[in-house]
């Protein structure tokens, strides 16, 4: 069970290749048409699976829990964000060879998590974001020029948000 849920994880993970690696916009929204949160998410990580079988022991789906960061979480906590997703509608996905496996990861998807909340992910288009875009690659240079400052944060995070997602009801 344990190989399996490492690969399933690992799965899940290649999906957001392209957000993490491009640049994502993120809205939030939660019932209305207009998003609490706007922002761009620099990072998307699946710290944690829960698959789900049939009566026969065959795999159906999995909830995942996903710690995604915006900009700017270097300052603080509010920045950085755990949700458990319990449903995915993608809409656009390209294919991407990593770590020599050919994948198919997404460009633009609708992620709804455990409180109804609606979490719209989409790779930024730098010719109809061009505001978006410039952030992005300001994003780029800041993280370049503070590489350990980052691992420390990102080690911490993680470790904190893994645990958060482990003690998940």
């Amino acid at each position: 069970m344990k190989d399996f849920i490492e690969t399933e994880k690992r799965v899940i993970q290649d999906f957001f290749y392209h957000l993490n690696d491009g640049g994502c916009r993120i809205k939030v929204f939660d019932g209305s048409s207009t998003p609490f949160i706007d922002t761009i998410a620099v990072q998307f990580i699946v710290t944690r699976i829960a698959p789900h079988f049939d009566s026969k022991g065959d795999y159906l789906s999995s909830d995942f829990w996903l710690l995604w960061k915006e900009i700017g979480y270097q300052e603080g906590v509010q920045y950085a964000h755990t949700i458990k997703v319990v449903a995915c509608r993608v809409e656009d996905a390209k294919d991407a060879m990593v770590d020599s496996r050919d994948i198919r990861a997404w460009l633009s998807a609708d992620l709804t998590d455990d409180l109804g909340r609606r979490h719209r992910v989409e790779l930024i288009d730098s010719c109809a974001e061009p505001n978006q875009a410039y952030d992005w690659k300001q994003w780029l240079k800041f993280r370049d020029n503070n590489k350990d400052m980052l691992n420390q944060i990102d080690q911490k995070m993680l470790e904190e948000h893994i645990k958060q997602a482990e003690e998940w009801k």
